[in-house]
């Protein structure tokens, strides 16, 4: 076991601020990088930003003036011994100061240099102003956190989801108005850091084999396409029978039921059954049997037209769960297996002692914040450290500069195309966390290798769900209940540098798919496992839901203070953020082995991005919160200051982060914006310099047809043998020298099994025998040819 934690070799530079850097640098030094924060001598900007306290942490301070020479001297000594920068200036500031990437890189060729803008360094929006709402706003993202009627993909793609149908009162998702959605979550920020990460952590793998650094940039906009990646799709045959989903429509509710006490609950998905049997009973205590199955429906479909189906039940199950508390519904749930969590705050999540015992909650300086959130077996996290005053190592750092060496870049490199050349990845995973974290990998050049579950991928592969989290791969059927097949699964693992997998690890360990099953079979192998809660809950049922109930995701995203009812979003970052976790441990496990040899076990979780995504939060010894911005009940905004107008014509948006744009705001709109029309107030608020957007709920339109967006591949169009031509979100961050690759459309459960087993160098009879057993299986081959 190493001490110091994986990156403990690392010297990062981080010079950003907002929320998507601070975080990027935060989760590196939590892993043992040397972080080095610069800071201007007017302070950060968005220092009063709750989430400061917990972003910080762990970071040296120095203050140095980037517009003063002698002070960019000193960053540029230090930045020709670092291993990585971040910065999140606007386009063309870095090269005005003289720290661009060009620059850095020409006098450290190891240096990997993360720019992240708002819409990236060129383009027709590179020049507006890049905060997180605003981006939501102009690229109609605020729509889609409760879901656009009939779905964006019914609208893009012509398929309209149940179209004229209403629903009953009561049903619809978020404030009772038509409109735009402002997050309690900073969703576009927190998909942002996600990307920057994965570019960070590829290139410092393809450093390993390529001896060389590179500039890799991502953007809030690809932020966006992150949060939309499955709401987001144009899809040639959409009506395709169990492809489209009612999880996108704002007029199916989505499973919060309040209990007796108030509380919320958050059922995912409904199960009338459950809920309308157990509403028999006089109470939930540990000796209640539920009742014989009654005639409801078990689970409802996620299929669009059992839309229907979820709203004549909707009110049943709502007045049942009414009958009982919400913690005696959890608990019941909990005994029977199936997914139910009480929705409850961050702060209290913060409390919870299963979580400070487990360290995905740590107490820093006498304030509980997110702690660890993935980890490893050989290499641990070192203890997170707190939060340094501004300039504390300032006298350090200009010390350090003056013995700054000269860095070349190693002449045993070699030229790779892309940062996971020749890895092989095998993809065990189900549903969306595990799946998605593998295509990540799939679109960082590794070789994944899905190995279909017959009777989960039979139907989840054809839904857009599925679709979404599975392109770019191969696939091979294999029955692993039987000898034969799991002896093939063995001659894949024994080729393999990655195994990942999400399903529960009991289950795992009832295959033998576990670890210690599979190191005997490839001693170097890094295996992941995904769970969806804390190991104390590891054995109930987990996914996005859940988990955003418990971590109080679902809570701030709802604004539940102000007494609205909470909300899981089609923008969570629950499911993905745990892939995209997942991705960030394997490129960190491969580095590491890249260096040592040594292959290792990691985990994470769903719970774990969830608290991430409400690290806004955080909770002092006192027990006093930290003063985190607060969704009003219309879902309007934070503040008078960050939030959504509603005008004659549409809705404004705007974030005035200055006391002098608030002056410009009231001076011209005299506080009243229904007098004009949002396009309207655009063109004059935008011309005196007041940071503002309109609400775009059209802009998803053109996204598939912007000669920028495909030129930059952040949108990319393939053929799927289901569904005809799909048009989809691309690639989410840019690696300049060894770039990212959208490796083919969404997989067919099979195709690939022939080809798969014969580079293990299985004979055509062999194959054949297996195919007869039944251990393994192929697509028909008009979906394959």
């Amino acid at each position: 076991m190493v001490d110091g934690g994986i990156l403990r070799d690392l010297d990062v530079l981080d010079l950003s601020w907002g929320i998507s850097g601070p975080m990027t640098g935060m989760l590196l030094a939590d892993h043992g990088a040397r972080v080095t924060r610069i800071e201007p001598p007017t302070g950060d900007p968005f220092a009063d930003l709750s989430g400061t306290r917990v972003w910080l942490r762990g970071k040296r301070r120095a203050t140095l003036d980037l517009r003063d020479a002698a002070d960019r001297d000193v960053f540029l000594a230090l930045a020709r011994k670092a291993d990585v920068v971040i910065e999140s200036f606007a386009p063309g500031v870095a090269a005005k100061l003289g720290i661009d990437h060009s620059r850095l890189l020409a006098a450290n060729p190891r240096l990997i240099h993360c720019s992240i803008t708002g819409y990236g360094e060129t383009g027709a929006h590179a020049g507006r102003p890049a905060y997180d709402a605003l981006v939501a706003a102009r690229t109609g993202q605020q729509f889609e956190s409760r879901g656009v009627v009939g779905t964006t993909i019914g609208r893009l793609s012509g398929t309209e989801v149940l179209p004229g149908y209403e629903g009953p009162e009561g049903s619809f998702v978020g404030a009772d108005r038509p409109g735009p959605l402002f997050s309690g979550i900073p969703w576009i920020s927190l998909a942002t850091f996600y990307n920057a990460s994965v570019a960070i952590n590829a290139a410092l793998v393809a450093r390993e084999t390529t001896g060389r650094g590179q500039h890799v940039h991502t953007s809030l906009l690809q932020g966006a396409l992150a949060t939309t990646f499955c709401a987001w799709q144009r899809v040639e045959r959409a009506d395709r029978a169990g492809f489209n989903s009612w999880i996108f429509d704002p007029r199916a509710p989505k499973g919060f039921y309040r209990g007796a006490d108030g509380k919320w609950t958050h059922h995912w998905v409904p199960l009338p059954s459950f809920i309308l049997r157990a509403a028999e009973l006089e109470s939930l205590d540990a000796d209640a049997k539920l009742p014989a199955p009654r005639d409801a429906p078990m689970r409802i479909s996620p299929g669009a037209d059992d839309m229907v189906v979820l709203h004549a039940y909707h009110q049943q199950m709502s007045d049942a769960v009414a009958k009982f508390p919400a913690a005696d519904w959890a608990k019941l749930a909990a005994r029977v297996g199936v997914p139910v969590q009480e929705v409850r705050s961050p702060e209290d999540a913060l409390r919870d002692p299963l979580l400070l015992e487990d360290g995905c909650v740590v107490e820093v300086d006498g304030v509980r914040m997110v702690g660890r959130t993935y980890q490893f077996e050989k290499t641990p996290a070192p203890p997170i450290r707190g939060v340094a005053a501004a300039g504390e190592h300032t006298d350090d750092v200009r010390r350090e500069a003056q013995d700054a060496p000269f860095v070349t870049a190693t002449s045993k490199g070699r030229q790779i195309a892309s940062p996971l050349e020749g890895v092989v990845v095998l993809d065990l995973g189900l549903a969306v966390a595990g799946p998605y974290g593998t295509q990540l990998l799939s679109d960082l050049g590794a070789n994944v290798i899905k190995v279909n579950n017959p009777l989960f991928d039979s139907f989840w592969l054809q839904t857009s769900i599925g679709m979404a989290c599975n392109r770019g791969k191969q696939a091979i059927t294999i029955d692993l209940k039987t000898a034969d097949g799991m002896a093939t699964l063995h001659d894949l693992v024994r080729t393999a540098d990655v195994v990942q997998h999400n399903m529960r690890y009991d289950a795992a360990e009832r295959l033998g798919v576990d670890y210690e099953s599979l190191k005997k079979v490839n001693p170097d192998l890094i295996y992941c496992h995904t769970r969806g809660h804390d190991p104390a809950r590891m054995l109930l049922p987990g996914n996005d839901q859940t988990a955003a109930a418990l971590a109080g995701a679902s809570w701030m995203e709802g604004g539940a203070e102000s007494g609205a009812t909470p909300i899981w979003p089609n923008t969570s970052l629950g499911d993905t953020g745990n892939g995209f976790l997942s991705a960030i441990a394997i490129l960190q496990a491969l580095y590491h082995r890249n260096r040592t040899g040594e292959g290792q076990y990691v985990e994470t979780s769903i719970l774990y991005a969830h608290l991430l995504n409400t690290s806004l939060a955080s909770v002092d010894m006192t027990g006093a919160g930290s003063g985190r911005p607060i969704l009003d009940a219309e879902q309007l905004g934070w503040n008078d200051r960050y939030r959504l107008h509603e005008t004659a014509d549409g809705w404004l948006c705007v974030a005035l982060a200055t006391d002098q744009q608030v002056a410009h705001f009231q001076q011209i709109t005299s506080g009243d914006l229904r007098t004009r029309s949002a396009s309207q107030w655009f063109k004059e608020l935008d011309a005196a310099g007041v940071p503002c957007e309109v609400a775009d709920e059209d802009f998803v339109l053109g996204l598939y047809d912007d000669p920028e967006m495909i030129a930059k591949r952040w949108v990319v169009s393939y053929e799927q043998p289901l569904v005809g031509r799909m048009d989809v979100a691309g690639l989410l961050f840019d690696l300049e020298e060894t770039p990212g690759v959208v490796q083919g459309p969404p997989i067919v459960m099979g195709q690939d099994t022939r080809r798969v087993l014969e580079r293990l160098g299985y004979d055509d009879a062999r194959i054949d025998d297996l195919i007869a057993s039944g251990a393994v299986a192929e697509a028909p081959s008009a979906l394959t040819s």
